[in-house]
């Protein structure tokens, strides 16, 4: 009976064995950038079902102004999408194509880092918080061949002149014209709500 005990208090004193490791890439990830540094991180995986296909289109909807990190979270997966489609040899340099379209409160991401510093608060004005965060990615997103829109009726509604929507962002009719536009032309949507 002490024998048993005895054993019982060891096995609870042992340190309890975790998962054995692995070489399998999602739980040891290391994350590659092919395209976008810094933002939308992947992870290879060769074997997985669904690889990505030549000449996808996607339309990335973004209403929401959640974050991931310092910039919006549906910008954030553009560029993992991008990044998983360049890995694959079939980005935008062999005929992908790519849209984002922003509006609701996700408008202001396409804001110039002046307009966006004209519309800071005075306390974030007064802390030197006065840039676009986003605009270093939207930029990178471009340079890669994404199109980029702002809802122009969003604008209007928040009062937002077109003159300070960023040069990298194309400003559309709405938002409703861009969805319908491209999904016209093959555009599967993904959405950021």
């Amino acid at each position: 009976m002490l024998s048993a005990a005895l054993l019982t208090v060891a096995l609870a004193a042992a340190p309890a064995a975790g998962p054995a490791p692995t070489d399998d890439p999602t739980a040891n990830p290391t994350y590659l950038h092919p395209v976008i540094e810094g933002h939308g991180g992947i992870v290879p995986l060769p074997d997985a079902a669904l690889q990505p296909r030549r000449n996808a289109k996607a339309l990335i909807d973004i209403t929401s102004d959640q974050t991931s990190g310092s910039v919006l979270k549906g910008l954030d997966r553009a560029a993992l999408i991008l990044n998983q489609y360049a890995h694959a040899g079939v980005g935008p340099e062999q005929g992908m194509k790519m849209a984002i379209v922003l509006h609701g409160p996700a408008v202001t991401a396409a804001l110039s880092d002046e307009a966006t510093a004209a519309r800071a608060k005075p306390y974030m004005r007064d802390k030197g918080v006065v840039e676009n965060p986003h605009l270093d990615l939207l930029r990178q997103l471009k340079k890669a061949g994404v199109e980029i829109y702002v809802c122009g009726q969003n604008l209007s509604h928040l009062g937002i002149a077109t003159t300070e929507v960023a040069d990298v962002v194309t400003v559309a009719v709405s938002a409703a014209t861009v969805n319908i536009g491209l999904q016209a032309d093959g555009y599967a949507v993904i959405g950021f709500h």
